[in-house]
């Protein structure tokens, strides 16, 4: 974890099912708690001891061997502690969907042990690149050095905008997002004439932080095009959009998201394309693609790109 201690205001948490890799963390002074992905019997820190990229192809090779969790109230503890010791009175922890991932009723528990700082932990109901949104806003909020309250505020508010539409990749059970489906024998022979048929299904994430599948089809130029017009119906509502584009491992399939957004119906502007950490590549399948978007006035793009881009 390396955050700098000459940044002014409050300190800033997330896990790592925010989609950032640890340098871009670094460079914005943000700290890590990282989930764990465990391969085989051998437990790994997501970000730090796995490569996404490598971790693709181990991926593919170890079907049924991996699972992820989120590590013990004592490593959020940790963290916060290791905050205080560098000066800092204020923390804002951010993490993923608490109906998805048990990280926010840990970050609170870690919070209540930690009385020398205020540790303000959001649940923002995000997955993804959702929540990579909701942390750019809060970075710059914070380096423009606006109150601990007052940023927190407009984290939650991008929070509560942000959308998300996300095709996992054919051999990912519903489940593992998080997914309102069938459970019992109607539930399992529907997965199971899904993956017969090469059916891939789109989820959102609804206003609890919830999947829910919004279509399906065998084709995915299908799912793209009901995407855009998802897009297009909610840029009537908000105005012009910032997006970033989700990628599990299949760049290729990008293009096909991509194509139907080059379009005069509506406005927006790609912020960054997230290649997804290891947890979230272990939930989504190799091959999941998606797109997370916010209002422009919540969140302009240029200024997203500047916290989300990729820069070694």
């Amino acid at each position: 974890m390396a955050v700098d201690s000459a940044r002014k205001g409050f300190a800033i948490v997330c896990d790592s099912a925010c989609d950032l890799p640890l340098s871009n963390l670094e460079r914005a002074g943000v700290a890590l708690v990282p989930l764990v992905v465990r391969v085989a019997g051998h437990s790994y820190r997501d970000c730090i001891d796995l490569n996404p990229v490598d971790f693709f192809v181990e991926l593919s090779s170890t079907k049924g061997q991996v699972t992820t969790f989120t590590p013990a109230v004592e490593e959020f503890e940790r963290v916060y502690r290791s905050l205080v010791n560098r000066g800092y009175t204020d923390i804002v922890s951010l993490h993923v969907s608490s109906r998805i991932r048990d990280a926010y009723d840990l970050a609170v528990k870690a919070a209540h042990r930690v009385r020398e700082a205020n540790v303000h932990v959001v649940d923002t109901k995000c997955v993804s690149g959702q929540m990579a949104l909701v942390l750019a806003r809060l970075v710059l909020d914070r380096d423009a050095g606006m109150s601990t309250e007052a940023a927190v505020e407009g984290a939650v508010k991008v929070a509560e905008s942000a959308r998300a539409l996300i095709i996992p990749a054919p051999d990912a059970s519903p489940t593992l997002v998080g997914a309102r489906v069938h459970h019992g024998l109607l539930g399992r022979a529907d997965s199971l004439r899904v993956r017969a048929l090469g059916v891939r299904r789109c989820f959102s994430i609804d206003d609890d932080g919830v999947a829910v599948e919004q279509f399906r089809s065998t084709d995915i130029r299908l799912l793209a095009g009901n995407m855009a017009r998802s897009m297009s119906s909610y840029s009537q509502v908000v105005g012009p959009l910032t997006y970033v584009e989700i990628n599990a491992g299949v760049p290729r399939l990008l293009s096909t998201i991509e194509k139907p957004l080059d379009t005069n119906e509506f406005e927006a502007k790609r912020a960054a394309i997230l290649n997804t950490n290891p947890t979230t590549t272990a939930l989504l399948g190799v091959g999941a693609v998606g797109l997370a978007y916010v209002p422009q006035s919540l969140l302009p793009a240029e200024e997203a790109a500047g916290i989300l881009r990729y820069i070694p």
